[in-house]
């Protein structure tokens, strides 16, 4: 029987970060866009000059001299708006800002979902960290199981120093098979924003950050500024409805006319062209247009309260960001220390038990420090990469542009 191994494909970070900016949640972004540039196109066509044809078969009960029997019209009638108080300009702006605000809304999905990807990315590699750290913590506590059985056999050991070792080696495996259960949680996160089943990943990606990134406004906020500046355009096109508005209609007809007792009478054309240009003024309302104006500019004040929030709230989360950054640097420097100590303390320990001079409760005190501050290491570690994607998203910055 010819067995072939199977190779799972491992992701790398920039490749989780490029699938995962192309979801459904991206798409329907985009799908929101292209309705909004449509409705935009729509609105501008709107107010170019229409072109109306008709036609009209008339009979008529009792014929007259200006009134034939039968009678057809085909006319064509040409429309344009020449102004409407200012409303169209305002109209186009809105629209302008609304396709603005959801172009900026893609990229503060796309920077999100990267700094998400970011996060899940480097827990799993702590997870693996840890996961190798609980591995050789069991293979020592077997090992060291295995030698205490044959003291117990000859008598040399109690047996409740053996129980202590087979309790903290059952331990063990179940810290290992909760670690196996949190990535396998985070391999379905990434399954759910990358759309593809995620096996395994890549290590060795990490986040280039040689400067500190200077701090500039986030999409999600400029996208509420379009917002702001979708709702006053609105509200001055209510107000526009104040102001005159003038129009040009012009209808071209052709007429037949067909008699059966009565001839025809010079009152009647067969081609006839009326041109008109009409004005209208809104003088009086009794305030409808002004409160309707004054209304939808509240809603923007309203808006800009929120974006003036949201500037504090970022400038905020920057300089926390800053501040994360230069504590974790510290805690790789203070969890390599506390490695060194235990892995030092641990080997003393080692030899002082395997003497006889202690008991195995400090030694397996020692021996659970010394993993402890392996996996507290090797977590700083990558604890200092999600504070740099933690960083570069709160400066405005794209992820993907530092890996």
């Amino acid at each position: 029987m010819l067995c072939l191994p199977i190779f799972l494909y491992a992701y790398t970070l920039d490749e989780l970060i490029e699938l995962s900016q192309k979801n459904r949640v991206v798409e329907s972004a985009a799908h929101i866009v292209n309705a909004k540039e449509k409705a935009y196109e729509s609105t501008k066509s709107s107010y170019l000059p229409t072109l109306e044809l008709g036609a009209t078969y008339q009979n008529a009960y009792e014929e007259t001299t200006a009134l034939a029997k039968d009678s057809i019209k085909v006319q064509a009638n040409l429309k344009y708006t020449i102004y409407d108080g200012g409303k169209k300009k305002s109209l186009y702006n809105q629209l302008e800002s609304g396709i603005e605000s959801s172009k900026e809304s893609i990229e503060a999905i796309k920077n999100s979902i990267s700094l998400d990807v970011s996060r899940l990315y480097f827990e799993f590699m702590a997870l693996s960290a840890d996961k190798q750290a609980t591995l050789q913590e069991i293979e020592q506590l077997k090992a060291e199981f295995r030698r205490l059985e044959l003291f117990y056999e000859s008598g040399s050991v109690t047996k409740d120093e053996l129980d202590k070792i087979d309790a903290t080696l059952k331990n063990a495996l179940v810290s290992l098979h909760e670690i196996e259960l949190e990535k396998e949680k985070i391999l379905h996160a990434l399954e759910y924003y990358t759309t593809k089943k995620v096996e395994t990943i890549k290590s060795g990606s990490k986040i280039k950050l040689l400067d500190e990134p200077v701090s500039s406004v986030r999409p999600d906020i400029k996208s509420l500024e379009y917002d702001a500046a979708t709702l006053l355009h609105e509200a001055n096109g209510r107000k526009s409805e104040n102001m005159p508005k003038v129009y040009f209609d012009n209808m071209l007809s052709y007429s037949e006319y067909y008699f059966e007792d009565k001839p025809q009478t010079s009152f009647l054309v067969d081609t006839q062209n009326i041109a008109m240009i009409y004005a209208s003024w809104n003088v009086f309302d009794f305030g409808s247009t002004t409160k309707s104006y004054e209304s939808k500019y509240e809603e923007y004040l309203s808006k800009r309260a929120t974006i003036e929030h949201e500037k504090h709230r970022a400038d905020v989360d920057y300089r926390l960001a800053k501040k994360s950054l230069e504590i974790s640097k510290l805690k790789i420097d203070a969890s390599k220390a506390a490695l060194d100590a235990a892995t030092s303390a641990y080997e003393l320990i080692k030899f002082k038990y395997q003497n006889g001079t202690i008991d195995n409760v400090a030694y397996l005190l020692a021996l659970s420090q010394k993993y402890d501050a392996a996996r507290d290491y090797e977590r700083a570690l990558y604890d200092l990469e999600i504070k740099k994607a933690e960083l570069i998203y709160y400066s405005a910055k794209d992820i993907k542009e530092f890996l």
